[in-house]
């Protein structure tokens, strides 16, 4: 006999002393169960009258299973009960009977211990959980992945986004829109290899994507390329070179009058001494004031002063643009005029409040004016533009198109774009009041005339003060002790306020340094992309509107961009696997106990948020389903590792669980769930 009590009553034996059945070997294993545990039972007896035997069994409380055996022998299991009333002691009874009518008896206690102490919770995995959403377990350990922060020169997101572009600020004389590309659009057309690159397949000497955003092609010819748009305003031709081209509509007046200057000596653009050298132009600036009238300098299209290809595909363009236009003017000031009056919509406010001067809503994200304005008027709902539905794996380039007079200047680091190259020297400038600048660097046409690695290096946290100037030593900048030196500050200080407001996120930026790193002899960087370090899911987009980057200060057009950044969320499931609920056993979870192990001690983060349940499934019958909506309990823990037990007896339920909630990484933390230790005790139901 292996464990518990043997009791062995025999009847009382008839006149003739015949013998009650002898019971041989009882087996109760085990005899110490956990809540709901199972026992094998057994028992073999002889008869001494040499007759069969029969066997039955009979339990105090908990369940017994259907018994198996023969003549001699009985095998049952026992399941005990989840609780037991104070001072109860469970027991089984075995009764084996002759075929005179004895019997004989034995009985087995059992032991039922609560143990709070002891670890429900097996080892992490993902398919262990009944919740595991927008979190990762690499190493044991669960975590919410970092957002995605793209580099400006390659912007993709590796799952599908919800984007939003957020107006912050303009800090510039010039008119701007804003606007974005897909890569694989363009490749589709032809301008960009497959492995990223720029084509040039009439081999003029111009990269195709530039040829046809200024409709530089013949119209015949070997080199000749279609028009994007409707139909040509000039036919001007020229020759460059030896190669023969069109003169660029978005640089000639509305007389077309020629604008081309062979073998002018104009200084190097490229880094070093800035020589004068023979090169040709093409284009013209536009005069003081451009009447809205007047058709110079445009394309035609769907607005006059953007290239026809960087629009959204309508009839106006012969549907062969590929652009989507976030916002179509950037003015924010004191004045109802853009900048010579070449705007891609009027200035209709003259307000410096952070908002854009033209009312946004009234166009959809693409561009296109709406049917129906869903919020008329300049109102602040005009700072943000929703771009919609952003597929993962798919590069987004962001250009800005400048209206800004023209100038070449390389030792102020201001130049001319240049169409065509011999080597690194540029032997076709063009000079247009309208350029364009992508944050794909190799993309954009000026070159880069101090050649330094670094473009620009800027300390955040720190507002923007135009006496400061990177070259004379900054003493107008943030000192920042981990580089023991001052650095110029980036955004200005109205945009570091405005980021601070709840529309932005909270958006601040601690004391640090940025910087923007060009390619050597490569054109010129014109976006600095800069995530929120402290606030998931945001970063902005800083632009450099001056060909040859000018003063290099980054924050002539701020922006940002917001991506909503999901919680994680962990939840386990029933910790019991046997199906069970408070009305068929008469019991309840009455305490849990919860130990965890997490990282979010390590940084400023919000804490990770612990919950457990004891209704976590719903069961009758044998047969159970989840709950999606159990009664939660929140815990109190501190971060990093910490333990805590709580009273839900008020809440009936035997199928506990737990959950975690994991606030979205930021670049200085990110949280993670090391291990996770529960234990659970039953009670009465009605004690």
């Amino acid at each position: 006999m292996a464990g518990g009590l043997l009791c062995v009553i025999a009847s009382r034996q008839p006149a003739d002393a015949s013998e009650p059945p002898r019971i041989t070997t009882l087996t109760q294993t085990p005899q110490q169960l956990e809540p709901g545990g199972v026992s094998r039972l057994g028992i073999q007896a002889e008869d001494p009258q040499g007759g069969p035997l029969t066997f039955s069994w009979s339990a105090t409380t908990g369940s017994l299973g259907r018994p198996l055996g023969n003549a001699s022998t009985s095998r049952v299991s026992w399941t005990a009960p989840l609780c037991l009333a104070s001072g109860s002691t469970p027991s089984v009874q075995a009764t084996v009977t002759n075929g005179l009518g004895l019997s004989s008896t034995a009985a087995l206690d059992f032991s039922i211990p609560q143990d709070l102490g002891k670890n429900r919770q097996p080892a992490f995995s993902a398919a262990g959980f009944e919740q595991f959403e927008n979190v990762t377990l690499v190493d044991g350990r669960i975590s919410v992945p970092e957002p995605a922060r793209p580099s400006s020169d390659f912007i993709v997101f590796p799952e599908d986004q919800q984007l939003s572009v957020m107006f912050v600020n303009k800090e510039s004389l010039a008119s701007h829109s804003v606007g974005y590309l897909y890569v694989d659009d363009l490749r589709q057309r032809g301008y960009v290899d497959a492995v990223g690159e720029l084509t040039d397949f009439n081999q003029n000497g111009i990269a195709d994507l530039h040829e046809d955003l200024y409709n530089l092609a013949p119209p015949s010819g070997a080199q000749a390329r279609p028009y994007i748009g409707r139909s040509r305003r000039c036919s001007r031709a020229f020759a460059s070179q030896g190669m023969l081209f069109t003169q660029p509509e978005l640089a000639l007046d509305a007389n077309c009058a020629d604008t081309f200057s062979p073998g002018v000596f104009l200084p190097d653009a490229r880094p070093g001494p800035h020589l004068s050298q023979s090169t040709d132009i093409i284009g013209r600036d536009a005069p003081a004031s451009v009447s809205p009238s007047n058709t110079g300098f445009s394309d035609g299209g769907l607005f006059a002063r953007i290239p026809n290809l960087l629009e959204p595909a309508t009839p106006e363009n012969d549907d062969k643009g590929l652009g989507h236009l976030v916002f179509l003017l950037t003015d924010d000031d004191w004045n109802r005029t853009t900048y010579r009056g070449l705007g891609t919509v009027p200035d209709a406010e003259d307000v410096w409040d952070g908002i854009p001067d033209y009312d946004v809503s009234a166009y959809d994200a693409r561009g296109v004016r709406r049917s129906t304005n869903p919020d008329p008027g300049i109102t602040p709902a005009d700072r943000r533009v929703d771009l919609g539905h952003i597929q993962g794996g798919r590069e987004v380039v962001f250009f800005l198109v400048v209206n800004m007079e023209a100038v070449h200047d390389p030792d102020n680091s201001v130049v001319y774009p240049c169409l065509r190259k011999q080597g690194y020297r540029c032997v076709l400038h063009l000079k247009s009041p309208l350029s364009v600048f992508f944050s794909k660097t190799r993309w954009n046409l000026d070159q880069d005339s101090q050649g330094e690695r670094q473009a620009t290096v800027r300390a955040t946290g720190c507002a923007y003060d135009e006496a400061c100037y990177p070259l004379t030593g900054q003493p107008r900048g943030c000192f920042l002790p981990s580089q023991g030196r001052r650095l110029c500050g980036w955004l200005p200080e109205d945009a570091l306020e405005r980021l601070q407001e709840a529309d932005y996120g909270n958006t601040h930026f601690p004391l640090g340094q940025v910087d923007v790193i060009a390619e050597p002899a490569g054109p010129m960087p014109h976006v600095l992309s800069h995530p929120s370090l402290v606030t998931p899911g945001r970063w902005i987009l800083g632009f450099e509107d001056l060909n040859g980057g000018g003063d290099r200060d980054y924050n002539d057009v701020v922006l940002q961009l917001v991506s909503p950044v999901p919680t994680g969320v962990v939840r386990s499931p029933s910790l019991v696997s046997q199906p069970s609920s408070p009305e068929e056993t008469g019991c309840t979870v009455s305490r849990i106990r919860l130990r965890k192990s997490d990282g979010g001690a390590v940084c400023d983060a919000a804490p990770i948020q612990y919950a457990v349940a004891t209704d976590c499934r719903v069961c009758w019958g044998g047969v159970c389903m989840p709950n999606p909506t159990p009664t939660w309990h929140p815990l109190t823990l501190r971060a990093g590792d910490a333990e805590a037990v709580i009273d839900v007896s008020g809440t009936p339920g035997t199928q506990p669980c737990w959950k975690a909630v994991l606030a979205p990484a930021n670049g200085r933390c990110l949280n993670n769930i090391l291990s996770v230790d529960v234990g659970y005790e039953y009670a009465p139901l009605n004690p």
